[in-house]
Parts: structure tokens; sequence; C-alpha cells
């Protein structure tokens, strides 16, 4: 009997630093929100199915905000807004919640919910809200923040959730509480899989910024459709301290050296996958796009090799860093596409169908054969029914009961599986195999511009600034990839754009210069 193909499920996980600079609480509550929907709901699933594993990729500033909340209690303003009594807001403090509030996927959570839809009815019919109009508002904005398995493991919460609406402050303390209860819980539930050998966890980089840029945005000379920013950004050292950050927050949580990476959007170049080899990196997960691109020669168009989709479903390696190249498809397909069926039983059974279809056409080609899932783990759920449980269970179940698919780990399957070396590693990202996400745009070469000129006046400034390790703090943020992502996607509220502006600001008064006219 042939050998069953093996299932790589890598969930990645990040959320962008949500602090103000020099405040103490958030300013924005998603870390808080998702842990308690889906960093939780994502590690509990895996205690229903013995056999399955799956890996989790972090990036490091989420495991800090994680431990913030778990550790420190610490607060956001949603929150603060939530325990808040309707009757002491403020006019804009009200205005926050009426818009916030709502940001919850309409079809699954809104519409479903009676009370709800009545609030959002309301909201667009402008009429006034009353004092219990709110507060039930402020209850029902965090309940659809729970997972299913917190609803059933929890009679309090389940209460709550018949209830329905006429809700009291002392509902709303409870809520709360329970999130924080689960977000103590998560991390710990994470080692315990991690020390059962059931999931292994890798890192992005700390801040989650994307490293080929950060090593030189010069590299835009071989992307000549994208519009390179006036002035070169250039420093593979901020690539390295990226990297030993998330290390070094990874041992502190799970007592162990972190040995696989989702780079910060599957974006690569030959130069960064080096600097993972000097950091003791062994496997990194990148974009099929990535090898297409890289087994393209003179004689072997793109074209032709894109279509040869066995490729893809076996490691590569390069510069000593072994490499899993993600199915795009049926990555996407869950990302993006499996949600809008209205039955999700029957969309896991359909990915399942395709899985079968690969191990038949590649069990005669490949020895070893792995399937590679990589996609955001989080933010895909609340647009299916249910959060996407009954979907992955659906998954993880047949996957338990296969006799020809079962699941793998990166380190478990590269210790039986032979890599074939590439010759060359063509730079990228998971978008279109490029980096048109995050530079070549007005928006996004100006805040190129922005960090070359604040580099600048802080290597002028070091020998005269007392506290250099904060400004250099304040700007390894100001290197997330968040900030540039929503300059191209639509972003109605503007607080990327706030936390950006506001630690360039703040680096400026620390330094008792004035910003220029360009940053507002």
């Amino acid at each position: 009997m042939k050998t069953p193909t093996e299932i790589l499920f890598l969930w990645h996980m990040h959320q962008p630093f949500y602090k103000l600079p020099s405040h103490q609480d958030f300013y924005l509550g998603w870390v808080r929100l998702h842990c308690v929907k889906d960093y939780y709901s994502m590690a509990k699933m895996l205690y229903k199915f013995d056999k399955v594993k799956a890996t989790f990729n972090f990036s490091g500033v989420l495991l800090a905000q994680i431990l913030d909340y778990a550790h420190n209690k610490a607060k956001d303003y949603y929150l603060t807004l939530t325990l808040k009594d309707p009757k002491s807001l403020t006019k804009k403090e009200r205005e926050f919640i009426l818009e916030r509030f709502f940001f919850v996927n309409f079809e699954r959570i809104i519409k479903p919910h009676r009370r709800y839809l009545q609030l959002y009815q309301k909201k667009v019919s402008k009429k006034k809200f009353l004092s219990q109009d709110i507060l039930d508002l402020q209850v029902l904005f965090n309940l659809a923040w729970f997972s299913p398995y917190s609803f059933n493991e929890d009679k309090g919460l389940r209460e709550l959730k018949e209830k329905g609406k006429n809700y009291s402050q002392k509902d709303k303390r409870y809520i709360i509480e329970k999130q924080y209860q689960i977000i103590s819980a998560t991390l710990p539930l994470y080692n315990r899989l991690l020390r059962d050998k059931r999931i292994e966890i890798s890192v992005s980089p700390f801040y989650h910024p994307i490293l080929p840029l950060i090593y030189d945005t010069e590299i835009l000379k071989e992307f000549p459709h994208l519009k390179r920013p006036v002035l070169r950004f250039s420093y593979p050292e901020d690539c390295r301290y990226q990297l030993y950050r998330s290390k070094e927050i990874f041992k502190k949580i799970f007592r162990k050296e972190v040995k696989g990476s989702w780079p910060s959007e599957g974006s690569i170049s030959e130069e960064v996958v080096n600097i993972y080899k000097e950091e003791d990196f062994n496997w990194i997960a990148l974009d099929e796009g990535i090898l297409f691109k890289s087994l393209t020669t003179e004689y072997v168009p793109y074209d032709l090799i894109k279509n040869q989709r066995h490729l893809i479903y076996k490691p590569y390696q390069f510069s000593g860093v072994n490499i899993f190249f993600r199915d795009r498809n049926l990555s996407d397909a869950i990302s993006f596409i499996y949600q809008g069926w209205e039955d999700p039983v029957f969309a896991g059974y359909d990915l399942l169908e395709h899985f079968k279809r690969i191990h038949y056409h590649t069990q005669g080609i490949l020895k070893n054969r792995i399937i590679t899932i990589t996609m955001d783990g989080e933010n895909a759920w609340e647009y299916y029914p249910n959060n996407g449980v009954d979907f992955l269970e659906t998954v993880y179940s047949a996957l338990e009961k296969s006799q020809i698919l079962t699941t793998t780990l990166p380190s478990e399957f590269l210790k039986k599986a032979p890599t074939k070396r590439l010759e060359k590693l063509s730079p990228g990202s998971w978008i279109n195999a490029d980096f048109g996400v995050w530079i070549g745009s007005k928006e996004n070469n100006l805040n190129w511009y922005i960090l070359r000129r604040v580099r600048d006046l802080i290597e002028k400034s070091k020998d005269k600034v007392e506290d250099l390790d904060k400004l250099k703090e304040y700007f390894y943020i100001l290197e997330s990839s968040d900030w540039n992502w929503w300059n191209t996607f639509y972003e109605p509220t503007g607080d990327f754009k706030k936390l950006f502006t506001s630690y360039v600001k703040e680096i400026y008064r620390i330094l008792k210069k004035r910003p220029p006219s360009y940053i507002k």
C-alpha cells in the first residue's frame, strides 16, 4: 500500500501593535476579541480530534499583546466603553459605540439575531438610541466574539445569549471577566498541545514587517511595474532584530527554540532567506507563485511551470533553509470561497475531495507528498456559519479516519522526506508574487519616504537622546506591514493611519523637532 498523502495546516495569527505612544491601554480591541473567539477555539478544536495535527504561526507582537491581557489584565478603548454605563457616556463615546459595535459580519451575526438586527435598523434609520439600546449593543457586540466552544462550556454565557435583550451592567461585567479567563487559558492551551506534539508553532518577524523591503527597497528593480520610493530604504540589521525579537518571546512562552516561520505576508527574497539561516530557522512557508517564478528559465516559461501542480506537493531547500509552498487554490478557497456556501459540511467534503484527487494524481509521482494549506487563521471564520466550526470539524473528523490522507507538522515531515534544492528563489509575497500591496502607490511610497527621513533623524540624534531604545522601538513599530496594507485596502475608520502617524509624531516630539507638513 502506498503511503498516505499528508496535509500541513498552517494557521497564521497576527494583529499589529494597538497602543498609541505613551498610552497604558490599547486603542483597538482586536487582540482581545480575536483571542476570545479564534485563537482559543482553534486550539480547543484539536482536543476533539486526537490524531489531527496543525501548525500555528504567530507574529511576535501578537504574542506580546496576548501576554499583556493575560498577565496584566490590559484594557482597550472598546473594553472601557463596554463597561461604561450608557448614561455616563459622552456624545463622542456614544458615537464611537454606534459606529464600531456593529463591526461584525452582518449575514452571520447581526441578521440572525432579532435584537441586534433591530438595533442595526435603528442606526440605519437614524433613530435615537435609548440607554437600554446602548447597553444591549455593548453586550451583543461582545457576545458575538465568543466561539461556539465557549458557549458550550459556560452556562452563564448560554443564558446571556438566550436572554437576547434588556441586559444589565452586571451582565457586561460577567462577559468581560469571562473574556479574561479565556485569554488567560489560551497560551497554556497551546503549550500543552505543543508538549503533546500535536502542534508545531512558528513565528513571523516581531512587528510583522515585509522583510525584503526592510532589507532593501531597491528590490523593486525586479518589479518594473512598481514605482520605487524617492529615497532608498535599506536596513538589513532591522530584519535580524525583528526575527530575534520573535525568537525571544517564543522561547519565553514555550520554553524551546522556534524552528519555523511564515514570513510576514509570505514575503521573501534570497537575502532574507540568508538571514533566516543565520538566525537558525530550519523551515519557512511561502506561496506557490514564488516556486513557479523560481523554476522559470529562459527555456521553461512560467505558464508551463504553473500547470505542473505536482511540483508544489514536496518540500524544497534554498541556502540551507527548507521551504514548503502553499497550495494557493485550496488555501484561498478556505479563506474566501467556502464561506459563501450555505452548507459548511458540504463545503468541508468538497475540500476533502480535492485532497483525494491530489493524492491519486501524485501518488505515482512522489513517494512523500504534502499538501500545504497556509492562510489567515482568524479573520476567515466569522464569514462562515457557526464561526467555521462545522466546516473545520468536518474536515478534521474525516482526516482522522482516512486511510489515504493524514495530517503532519513541518519538522516531522522533514525528518522523512528529502528536499529538492532550488538554484534560485524569486522575491515576492503571497499576493501576486510581488510587493505591490505595500509599496509602489503614492500613499505607500510616502510612508517609505517618511521611514527613511525618520531613520536619518534618529541616526543624527542618537548621541543626544536619553532614551534611544524607546526611539528605536517606536521605529520598529513603524516598520509593520499593516500600515501600508490599509492604505491599499478600504479602511473607513482611519485607525491604522492614526496609529502610524502617532508614532512618527512622537519620535519628532522626543527629538524636539517639528514634524514636516506632509505628516498629517
